[in-house]
């Protein structure tokens, strides 16, 4: 809850795309987003206090699971992920200013199709975890150097409630990660909403319950010690199933590096 003494998170804008695989047009992509896209078009809005965004190599998303995606169809596609913080009390202002602003930046040739939406939506923060005494809040997750993050997303049982989900992620999930010596620093629960004045919570969500796991090494450092730590308390649950698990990599700002490594 907000008490006045300091910078609280409310919602995330939550991306995760396929661009094109035209080596020249992929290039072009990639500076669009970093140039312009993502700081046009999100961060210079009411409310947008952090951006960050990460990358998944041919070798990282060979390590996605389930098979049977609810989320990524075929499994490897979403080479990028990109999060975005908006203040708590400010959504509906930022999204006053975000439909006129899009429709703006078409009309001066500033929005490149190069891309499919794999999963894109935004969520309220239900919460985070970090693991004993580790200091970073959610509010800096993104502006933390960590070296790797891991996205979740859960499909809720049928018998259960979103709310259901979210006090097992929080209580029981998170806790049985986050334990001393962890490669898992923090994880963050997200709950999909309705954009204002749009139909519907976006692409590829549903009613899905979105947990990112923030790493402080890069995923592939110690990857079946760190699969196993996140998804074993799965197996002991009734309320919900994994229909997404993914490792990213920070991008390299300003740079293509990573682009020869997508596929």
């Amino acid at each position: 809850m907000a008490d006045g003494t300091h910078v609280d998170l409310g919602q995330a804008l939550i991306t995760m795309v396929e661009p094109t695989r035209d080596p020249e047009r992929l290039r072009e992509y990639n500076r669009w987003y970093e140039h312009d896209h993502a700081l046009a078009g999100v961060m210079v809005g009411p409310g947008a206090f952090a951006y960050r965004r990460f990358v998944a190599t041919r070798d990282l998303k060979a390590l996605r699971s389930p098979a049977a995606s609810t989320v990524a169809d075929p499994l490897d596609v979403g080479s990028f992920i990109a999060l975005y913080w908006i203040l708590d009390g400010t959504v509906d202002e930022h999204y006053a200013w975000s439909f006129p602003q899009t429709r703006w930046l078409a009309e001066q040739g500033r929005m490149n199709p190069d891309r499919e939406h794999v999963s894109t939506s935004l969520y309220d923060f239900r919460g985070g975890t970090g693991r004993p005494g580790w200091p970073v809040p959610a509010e800096i997750a993104l502006d933390h150097p960590y070296g790797g993050l891991v996205v979740t997303w859960l499909d809720r049982a049928a018998d259960a409630s979103i709310d259901d989900v979210v006090a097992w992620a929080r209580e029981v999930w998170a806790p049985a990660v986050l334990t001393p010596g962890s490669p898992v620093a923090q994880g963050l629960v997200f709950t999909p909403r309705d954009f204002p004045g749009m139909d519907g919570t976006g692409v590829g969500v549903g009613e899905k319950v979105c947990v990112a796991w923030f790493l402080h090494d890069d995923p592939r450092a110690d990857w079946s010690t760190l699969e196993a730590a996140i998804t074993a308390p799965l197996t002991g649950t009734a309320v919900a199933t994994l229909g997404f698990l993914g490792p990213f990599v920070p991008v390299v700002p300003g740079t293509d590096t990573h682009l020869d490594q997508l596929w």
